[in-house]
């Protein structure tokens, strides 16, 4: 099985200095971020040449930037921006944004358009040599590997079976078998609905909608290269479980 590498999305961090952001992700044991590009944040689409600054220490913490969340939807002078930076600092893998779903404009408007798009933005990212991914997210007309396949044929695949559970579930045996080798990232979270009132607890045991004990035995046996990222919607744990695996997620 080819090497996996933990990844931590800095959503839920805000907007720290880049030092502060990178010794937080040190201090839980993750091999590097999922760094989002989006107002609100530490790197903002106005000012991407943080990007270096973040990128900078998280070398010096011995962490990777591995995958750039964005927003972008349109091949624009701030995607052409985004992608040399990421190309400049060797990021392997950059998300795109989404295509939302919406009834009175139609899906087959939406899928024209979102095609046309995706072509600009794969072809800015070939000229810079940046690796895209599109996210299968609800809401969305790219919520499952079909409907993402309908899409592109040329981008990488963001498979998210917490953000896939939202509009019921797929078989992510088939998913992996129709996406192949285009799975560049898999999306760890979970939740679970309780009678008990709020309460916020790690559910890397299967215990949530997203049964990753099985989900994680799937990716195993195809194989699957590239990174988990994991979103910590309330307070990090100090340390991830002492486990390198696959299986030493964090969940919410």
């Amino acid at each position: 099985m080819a090497d996996i590498r933990i990844l931590v999305m800095t959503k839920p961090f805000g907007a720290p200095p880049p030092g502060r952001l990178a010794a937080t992700l040190a201090a839980l044991d993750a091999d590097g971020a999922e760094l989002v590009v989006r107002d609100g944040q530490t790197v903002t689409p106005r000012d991407p040449g943080r990007l270096r600054d973040v990128a900078a220490e998280l070398t010096r913490h011995g962490l990777q930037l591995g995958v750039v969340t964005t927003d972008l939807v349109r091949a624009d002078d701030t995607a052409d921006t985004i992608f040399g930076i990421c190309a400049e600092l060797g990021v392997p893998l950059v998300r795109l944004g989404w295509w939302r779903y919406d009834a009175a404009t139609g899906y087959q408007r939406i899928l024209d358009t979102a095609r046309r798009d995706l072509a600009g933005l794969a072809g800015l990212g070939r000229r810079h040599g940046v690796r895209l991914a599109l996210q299968l997210h609800h809401g969305t007309i790219h919520p499952s590997a079909a409907h993402a396949l309908r899409l592109t044929e040329e981008l990488a695949v963001y498979l998210d079976p917490g953000n896939q559970a939202m509009e019921g579930s797929e078989h992510l045996p088939m998913s992996l078998d129709l996406l192949g080798d285009r799975v560049a990232c898999v999306g760890v979270k979970n939740a679970a609905w309780r009678d008990a009132g709020l309460a916020w607890q790690p559910l890397a045991d299967g215990g949530g909608v997203v049964d990753w004990p099985r989900r994680c035995a799937s990716c195993a046996s195809a194989a699957m290269p590239g990174r988990c990222r994991c979103t910590p919607t309330t307070r990090p744990p100090t340390r991830w479980p002492p486990s390198r695996g696959i299986s030493p997620t964090c969940g919410h």
